[in-house]
Formats: C-alpha cells, sequence, structure tokens
C-alpha cells in the first residue's frame, strides 16, 4: 500500500465555494450532490475522506449501491480523485474540479466598497 502525500495546507472552505459546486452539479442526479458535499465536507478541503463508500451512504441516507454509483460518476467527471486504496478499499478526496472553482474563487475581489452621499444635515450642528 502506498500512501500519498497529503496536502498540508487547508484549502479555504467558504458558501461561494459550496454554491458553485450546486450550480455546477446540477444536471447530474441529486444523490451526486449529496456524495460530493459529503466529500467536500468530510475533511479539512484537499484531505483525504477516511470513510468507506458504506460509511459515507450511511451517513448521508442513501444505499451503498447508490453511493458507490454517485462515487465513480464523480471520479469519471473529476469531482473525486482516489487517494489511496487499503485492502481493495477507496479512499477519497475531492478532485481537480473542485479546486478549479477554488481557484476561480480566488481570482474574485473580497469586497467592493461603495460610498454612500452625506449630507451636511447628517452631521448635525457643529
Amino acid at each position: 500500500m502506498t500512501m500519498p502525500v497529503e496536502q498540508t495546507d487547508e484549502l479555504p472552505f467558504t458558501q461561494d465555494l459550496m454554491n458553485k459546486i450546486l450550480i455546477e452539479t446540477a444536471g447530474s442526479p441529486g444523490a451526486d450532490y449529496r456524495v460530493l458535499s459529503y466529500y467536500v465536507t468530510g475533511a479539512p478541503l484537499g484531505q483525504t475522506v477516511r470513510k468507506t463508500a458504506r460509511e459515507v451512504a450511511g451517513a448521508i441516507g442513501v444505499t451503498e449501491g447508490t453511493a458507490s454509483k454517485s462515487i465513480k460518476r464523480l471520479l469519471n467527471g473529476g469531482w473525486l480523485e482516489v487517494v489511496y486504496a487499503v485492502a481493495g478499499v477507496n479512499f477519497y478526496r475531492v478532485g481537480p474540479r473542485v479546486l478549479d472553482l477554488l481557484d476561480e474563487q480566488e481570482d474574485q475581489p473580497l469586497a467592493t466598497v461603495s460610498h454612500l452621499p452625506v449630507r451636511p444635515a447628517d452631521y448635525g450642528d457643529a
């Protein structure tokens, strides 16, 4: 068994990232979004989720077969990637497609500032 190197820096998990994932997976079966959401939130972003497909299925309330089919679709779509296997059981983390959405997120400004007009009366009598 070969253990790959884990990412040491925790990647930023945000509401914006989950929103982008929701929008990007809109045409997929609902179970795919639920499974992917588990992998996005089941460990620090970019780290291996150390749960079997059976455990993931139980946690999100789907059958093991449904979870396995979703995992296969998510792997094929680049949403998940296999990190390692132990006795034929694969363990996963988010794939490059999620990380690409994270990169898009970093290109966005953190905030915008708008100045409101101030009337002299707003300052009171000086």
